[in-house]
């Protein structure tokens, strides 16, 4: 009865890759939530490529976003903005909208609903 061995190791095989690309799913979705920009709201703009702060703002601002800061990494920025309004932009100049995270902005995540800038 080898053969019964060989299917079952097969079975128990093809059960753990399922189980393991289910948990991969999750965490993937829970990654996601808890990176997705808000609706409004303070977001992070992330060039993926070698951009200054200018360059960020320069796309950016147009867009009807407020300037909030500079990011914690290279060429990033802290905005106050619409996502729909600033998405498109992010795509066509290779840059990730991410919930701006408390750690690295404090009180701007926190505040929802009204624009805050540096000189209010």
């Amino acid at each position: 009865m080898p053969s019964d061995e060989i299917q079952t190791d097969r079975s128990m095989r093809a059960l753990k890759i399922a189980l393991y690309a289910q948990i991969a799913m999750v965490v993937a979705a829970i990654v996601a939530m808890t990176l997705a920009p808000p609706r409004e709201g303070p977001m992070m703009v992330i060039p993926l490529g070698p951009a200054a702060v200018g360059q960020t703002m320069g796309w950016a601002l147009p867009k009807g976003a407020a300037f909030l800061g500079q990011g914690p990494l290279p060429g990033s920025i802290l905005v106050y903005a619409r996502r729909d309004l600033l998405a498109a932009s992010a795509w066509q100049h290779s840059s990730l909208l991410i919930k701006a995270p408390e750690i690295f902005c404090g009180k701007i995540a926190g505040t929802q609903g009204k624009k805050q800038t540096s000189w209010n």
